[in-house]
């Protein structure tokens, strides 16, 4: 795989980190598509890694470790294990988001300051994947759950770090339009890969190769951007402060006062993305239960839950694939990001309105083909958005891991937000009416944004 042209670089003063001077300034030269392939792929292989777990393999796996042995703090219900274990779980992830994004700031080697980073997360990953797949009972599924979803931000953070890095703000649609079909693209590659492994091998043993093999396609997929040698070398440049304890609180802090812009993109994207998440965290569930499509484990034919996902996730992807990339290519050339953030939010309120009112699977594939077009825009374009708001070059990875707070918050505040939901306000309806409201809140809250039209 080619190089991209690198990034200009020149003194700059100290950042508000602390940061030396010596690192890339906001680049101005435009990245090869050999680049944007191989970021692209990688994006995929790490996304791949939570998208069949988190699609069709955790709810069943939670389903038969709660019907034999409740543990501990766990409970009789598998709505409500569940969620613990994806509250908990995201907590870990919330709070190593930035933190990683911080410390590839400051790394000094000659790989660069992402590529080690993503390197090490990604053996983690494969490797806590594959135990958690094989998780006796919910006390082991939760520990290795929780170090998996601390691991795959030491990848996914330096990695999105990559774009603001390296691409000029003209080509960040684009690419952020490619970052988002492969996205996508990797939701789709893991739910089949977790529904072929369940029809191919029996019960628990379906679902432990479903994560090895998600974790091996995982590590093929990243493996050429990674071994690319696409960063230049950072040895050579003046050593990093020592990181105490003051830095520490810093990963988690930007001056709204002065960088307005950032926070509201900050709230933009987390309404939207809080919206999605509750949408679909109970959806194995709500197809199950509400829909009523036939439970995996049961012998009478017809389709199975985890096939419903896996047709809804096709469905959702086309539609995600008619937009991301276009959506990003037309926001380059009109100069605007705001007003496709606001549509895209209508969309996806109107997806959640027909899963509330018309529990019916032909009509919930339709939801999944609005909801597809609407994230398909909003992924692209508001990516693209957040990174002209960044303060600081020299410190993007921890401002992009501060951004990237607003999509795994939402995460964390899901399994109890859409439990709370289920059971206080009407069930399914009252939780999907939520989320349309909380869509439509993101999207007229995109216009406080000033400094981007």
């Amino acid at each position: 795989m080619s190089r991209a042209a690198s990034p200009d670089t020149g003194g700059s003063a100290a950042t508000s980190s602390g940061m030396p001077p010596g690192l890339p300034t906001p680049p101005t030269r435009r990245v090869s598509r050999p680049w944007i392939a191989g970021l692209s792929l990688a994006y995929l292989g790490i996304n791949i890694a939570w998208a069949g777990p988190g699609q069709v393999l955790m709810s069943p796996q939670v389903e038969w470790l709660t019907t034999n042995a409740p543990i501990g703090f766990f409970t009789d219900s598998k709505e409500s294990n569940l969620a613990i274990i994806g509250f908990v779980a995201g907590i870990f992830a919330l709070v190593s988001t930035p933190l990683w994004g911080a410390l590839s700031d400051r790394t000094r080697s000659r790989w660069g300051r992402r590529t080690p980073w993503i390197a090490v997360g990604l053996v983690v990953v494969a490797v806590t994947m594959s135990l958690s797949g094989f998780a006796q009972s919910l006390p082991a599924l939760l520990l290795t759950w929780v170090a998996m979803q601390t691991a795959i931000n030491a990848v996914i953070s330096p990695m999105s770090a990559a774009i603001p890095d390296h691409v000029p703000p003209a080509q960040r649609g684009l690419v952020s339009g490619w970052y988002g079909f492969a996205y996508t693209l990797a939701v789709v590659a893991g739910t089949a890969i977790g529904t072929i492994s369940t029809a191919v091998w029996p019960s628990m043993l379906g679902i432990g190769m479903g994560y090895v093999l998600c974790a091996v396609a995982c590590l093929v997929a990243a493996a050429p951007f990674v071994l690319s040698r696409w960063e230049r070398s950072t040895a050579e440049l003046p050593r990093a402060p020592r990181f105490g304890w003051r830095d520490l609180v810093a990963c988690f802090w930007i001056d709204l006062r002065v960088h307005r812009d950032f926070g509201w993109a900050w709230v933009t994207r987390f309404l939207v993305t809080l919206s999605t998440a509750i949408s679909l965290f109970y959806l194995y569930y709500y197809l199950q239960d509400r829909v009523g499509l036939i439970r995996d484990d049961s012998a009478t034919a017809g389709l199975r839950v985890s096939d419903g996902v896996l047709i809804l996730t096709a469905v959702y992807a086309a539609s995600v694939f008619l937009t991301v990339v276009a959506a990003g290519v037309v926001s380059d050339r009109v100069g605007r990001r705001r007003p496709f953030v606001a549509v895209s939010a209508m969309f996806l309120s109107a997806a959640t309105l027909i899963m509330a009112f018309v529990p019916d699977f032909t009509f919930t594939v339709i939801a999944a083909a609005i909801l597809g077009l609407g994230t398909g825009v909003f992924t692209a374009v508001d990516f693209a958005l957040v990174t002209e708001v960044l303060p600081e070059a020299a410190d993007n990875g921890k401002d992009v891991g501060i951004i990237n707070l607003a999509i795994g918050l939402p995460n964390v505040l899901a399994p109890v937000i859409a439990a709370i939901a289920v059971q206080q306000l009407g069930g399914y309806v009252g939780l999907y009416l939520f989320a349309g409201a909380l869509a439509l809140a993101g999207g007229l809250l995109v216009y406080r944004i000033r400094g981007v039209r």
